[in-house]
């Protein structure tokens, strides 16, 4: 019996074009996954290589520059530690720098003058496994399942069926989804078993909830698709009502929500900064020098005795300027953070309305690679910022000269890992195990209404 059913499974073209799209997509999403993680990797590692490098040379060089030299020059990486779940679901890694590079100059500045992408604008996603299990993967259920009733029905063989006694022809149809469904979670399973291969992720619990995860939100679709089949409609309906529900919950549902979180939320601050910075540093060559180190020195009154300098020019005052800029617009900073923590905070609240996003946003939280994961990476990049510029505040205005063993004490850049955050997870787990209970118990009261037709 396992046999034929393999068989009429296997047999169809339609079947088979759908199976394989999906084996190679998510292979595919697997391969570029890693190597674009694998090259994030590298441009890390890289960075540090060339900064080094670079320290070396003025070592070997010998009469080094004046410390506010240096800094304007040297630019010191950063990285955004990123594990190696983000390989399978980019989340915002796709369109920001994970290895940026610092220098004590004004902050805002080199963050967004640096973005790919203006971060208010991110896309909703990238090819990924975590976009084809999400989108592509309710496509092929759809294909596998809608149509099995209107099938047997015109093949006569569920009337045939249902002559039996003990429901043999609603049995053989029940079973008939479940090798679906049993089919398609082993290659999900199988596809990340070769993903957890290919970037070395252990197996452990973490691994387990993530696959669980996954499984159940195929549970989901495959009773969607069974709710559809025990309408008992044409195959034609059954087909246009699973894409018209894949629709509204992959499309419609997302890009309003993406619509009502933009009406709500206009304010672009990060814009505001990097505008406002860049007018203040402008103005700030028109205006008095020793007024500037004077607000300066309010910050750092340890300095407030060494503000003089003769000339027209010297880098206690540049930087000073740089400083007094980021401090000006720190309010738009804290309201940048804010806005997209509230905005997160929306997006929880509505995001159970769509499966697809529920998924999605999980595996980008439990990846490290959402939103606010971002903004932890732009909150330590903001705090070494201010390590450098403390560094070199003292050689600027005691105008120590600058020796090899100083160069040695450059600040490094310590990237934090962040914790694995599963509360995303479960909470998908529970609301698709609760969707799929309801989905189960109205396939049980219409398949026991079925009638043969």
């Amino acid at each position: 019996m396992l046999k034929f059913e393999l068989k009429r499974l296997l047999s169809p073209r339609a079947n088979q074009i759908s199976l394989l799209v999906f084996v190679l997509s998510a292979l595919l999403a697997i391969f570029l996954g890693a190597n674009a993680y694998k090259n994030i990797r590298k441009d890390q590692v890289i960075a540090n290589i060339v900064f080094d490098k670079e320290r070396a040379h003025l070592k070997e060089r010998g009469n080094l520059p004046e410390m506010g030299s240096l800094a304007y020059y040297a630019k010191a990486p950063t990285q955004w530690q990123l594990s190696p779940w983000a390989a399978l679901f980019t989340g915002q890694s796709q369109n920001n720098l994970a290895a940026m590079k610092i220098n004590a100059l004004a902050l805002q500045g080199q963050i967004y003058n640096k973005e790919v992408i203006n971060p208010s604008k991110h896309r909703a996603g990238g090819f990924d496994l975590g976009f084809v299990l999400a989108y592509i993967l309710p496509i092929l259920i759809g294909v596998l399942c809608v149509n099995l009733l209107s099938d047997e029905r015109q093949s006569g063989r569920f009337r045939l069926l249902s002559a039996f006694a003990g429901n043999a022809a609603k049995k053989i149809l029940i079973r008939a989804l479940l090798l679906r469904f049993y089919m398609v979670s082993g290659l999900i399973v199988i596809l990340f078993i070769v993903a957890a291969v290919l970037l070395s992720l252990p197996l452990n619990g973490v691994f387990l909830s993530v696959v669980g995860l996954s499984i159940t939100y195929c549970a989901l679709w495959f009773l969607i698709a069974g709710v559809i089949v025990s309408l008992n409609l044409t195959g034609l309906f059954n087909s246009l009502a699973f894409i018209s529900v894949w629709l509204v919950f992959a499309v419609l549902i997302p890009g309003a929500i993406h619509l009502v979180l933009n009406q709500q939320y206009t304010q672009q601050p990060a814009l505001q900064a990097s505008v406002e910075q860049r007018l203040i540093l402008n103005d700030g060559w028109d205006q008095d020098m020793q007024a500037a180190l004077t607000r300066f020195s309010k910050q750092y009154p340890q300095f407030s005795e060494k503000l003089s300098f003769e000339g027209r020019f010297h880098w206690k005052w540049y930087y000073a300027m740089h400083q007094l800029s980021d401090l000006a617009v720190q309010e738009h900073w804290q309201a940048h953070l804010a806005l997209q923590q509230a905005r997160d905070n929306s997006l929880s609240r509505i995001d159970w309305l769509s499966p697809n996003l529920v998924y999605q946003r999980a595996l980008n939280s439990f990846s490290g690679t959402d939103t606010l994961a971002y903004q932890r990476y732009l909150l330590q990049v903001s705090a070494y910022h201010k390590q450098v510029s403390e560094f070199i505040y003292p050689y600027l205005f005691n105008d120590t000269p600058v020796t090899n063993a100083d160069l040695d004490l450059f600040p490094a850049f310590e990237p934090s890992i962040s914790p694995v955050r599963s509360n995303e997870l479960y909470y998908g787990i529970v609301l698709f195990v609760i969707l799929c209970g309801l989905f189960t118990a109205i396939i049980r009261i219409r398949f026991r209404h079925l009638a043969v037709t």
